[in-house]
């Protein structure tokens, strides 16, 4: 049996005990020189452990980051299939926008259509501004007559929104 009173005393943290007591057992003829010869021989040997685990975490990096480039190069294919894939765009490649030219302006259009229509709500003029072949809807060019005064609404609870008639300013004018 070992001696405890013999033995150099260490300050070690707590918890390093563990480390240290899995060596060989230390014999009562060993010195503190054949302790630290011991020790630094298992620090070097988890070094090594270390070093070959870094190695293995290296190398995972390495293909999840190849993974990641080819599915990057994957997703920013020009065509259609990378605008439906939701990755941003760069703006110098982003093919230009063709605006369409009409025979008439957007609110030359609604107000022909209301002055032809009789008291069409927002869903109908709507309706006919897709049916013309254009982008999004009225309800801006609705709100600026509006203001102006060229349109007036009156609220109708037989259906969702209001009607639209053209106020007694515009239907002069435009005759």
């Amino acid at each position: 049996m070992i001696n405890k009173s013999c033995e150099p005393q260490l300050s070690m943290k707590n918890g390093n005990e563990a480390i240290f007591k899995r060596g060989k057992p230390v014999s009562p003829r060993s010195g503190p020189e054949s302790d630290l010869v011991e020790k630094i021989r298992r620090l070097q040997a988890n070094r090594e452990e270390h070093a070959q685990a870094i190695n293995e975490i290296d190398k995972v990096l390495s293909r999840v980051e190849n993974a990641l480039q080819a599915l990057k190069a994957m997703t920013t294919k020009s065509g259609p299939a990378a605008a439906e894939s939701g990755a941003p765009v760069d703006p110098s490649q982003r093919p230009r926008r063709h605006y369409q030219k009409f025979e008439l302006t957007g609110e030359e259009s609604v107000i022909e259509f209301i002055r032809n229509g009789q008291n069409p709500t927002t869903a109908e003029i709507n309706a006919n501004w897709h049916a013309e072949g254009r982008t999004g809807v009225a309800n801006p060019i609705l709100a600026r007559l509006l203001k102006r005064g060229q349109l007036e609404r009156e609220q109708d609870p037989s259906v969702r929104g209001s009607r639209y008639r053209l106020s007694s300013q515009a239907a002069g004018a435009s005759h």
